[in-house]
């Protein structure tokens, strides 16, 4: 896998082709943000500096300096591979890959192979292209959710519209009731890797505490169970978590999930000093009274907690 640092450099080098002709329309750059939303592991700090981008043209100076850092970022063969699979994802986002974009393809492979600044014009022609064609998808439509804000704020909701849409998968539950449930699974996942690390016991009752507090199904579960695990190993906002789970839940269902983040946290080796505090600091995050800590860890057997 590119390091996160060559990932930003090629999603800003995207950003700069998309404002090649100095302007782009609003549905160009909700195309433009589907795009990107490609790349991967771009947390919300990431993808802030990439907006950063988008909020003005980019001129040809600073165009330039955008290839010169990918040409010069391009280190092995892995490198070159990541970036024409970006682009195949990039120019095959209307379904298909026809004979012009994939004469580009490899155009750009062997621009990448010989490090050549014709780099820039087959990106243009590729990006241009596929804004075009996804950029006609939005227009005429009056609104549009903008995926920004989830993104940064809900990572697990976002990640689960994208998991649903590429499964084909309705779920039959209010949205608003969904964002609460990836909220619920963040700060479940983020007890569970206190220790670096989430193992299947923990995960087993992580989906459990979902299915059992809040109504989810076994696959669907275990769906949220997976994008909640693999995005606390890349980092989530605690603050985000906790005050989006305030604004969704009631006081009952904050006094209640309590009880469910201990019962994660013993999942497996009883439950640690760290995960105690964790929990403790969540707590007050969600305005419970001191009292709720203290009788949702009662319901840990004393010895379990080592006493504490």
């Amino acid at each position: 896998m590119a390091n996160k640092e060559f990932i930003l450099n090629l999603g800003k080098l995207m950003i700069s082709v998309a404002w090649v002709d100095g302007k782009l329309q609003n549905e160009e750059l909700n195309a433009l943000k589907e795009l990107l939303f490609l790349l991967p592991d771009i947390s919300g700090e990431d993808w802030m500096q990439l907006e950063m981008y988008m909020a003005s043209p980019i001129g040809e100076e600073e165009r330039r300096q955008l290839l010169e850092r990918v040409l010069v970022g391009v280190r092995s063969s892995a490198d070159k591979n990541f970036v024409i699979d970006t682009l195949q994802k990039l120019v095959a986002a209307d379904g298909v890959i026809d004979q012009e974009e994939s004469a580009t393809l490899t155009s750009i492979r062997q621009d990448l192979e010989e490090q050549s600044t014709g780099l820039l014009a087959h990106l243009s022609g590729s990006i241009r292209k596929a804004l075009k064609n996804r950029g006609s998808h939005y227009r005429g439509q009056s609104a549009r959710e903008d995926h920004l804000e989830d993104f940064i704020k809900n990572t697990i909701y976002f990640q689960l519209v994208l998991e649903m849409k590429s499964r084909n998968l309705t779920w039959q539950l209010p949205e608003s009731q969904i964002r609460k449930i990836c909220l619920a699974a963040g700060l479940m996942a983020y007890i569970a890797w206190v220790d670096n690390e989430v193992c299947s016991r923990e995960q087993e009752s992580m989906a459990r505490g979902l299915r059992e507090c809040w109504g989810l199904s076994e696959e669907e579960a275990r769906v949220v169970t997976e994008i909640s695990r693999t995005r606390i190993m890349k980092g989530l906002d605690l603050v985000r978590l906790t005050t989006g789970f305030c604004e969704y839940t009631t006081l009952d269902e904050r006094k209640a999930f309590l009880r469910c983040l201990f019962s994660i946290a013993n999942a497996a080796n009883k439950t640690s000093y760290g995960e105690i505090e964790e929990i403790r600091n969540i707590s007050k995050a969600l305005g419970l009274p001191h009292q709720e800590f203290i009788d949702a860890k009662l319901t840990i057997p004393r010895e379990d907690r080592g006493g504490l």
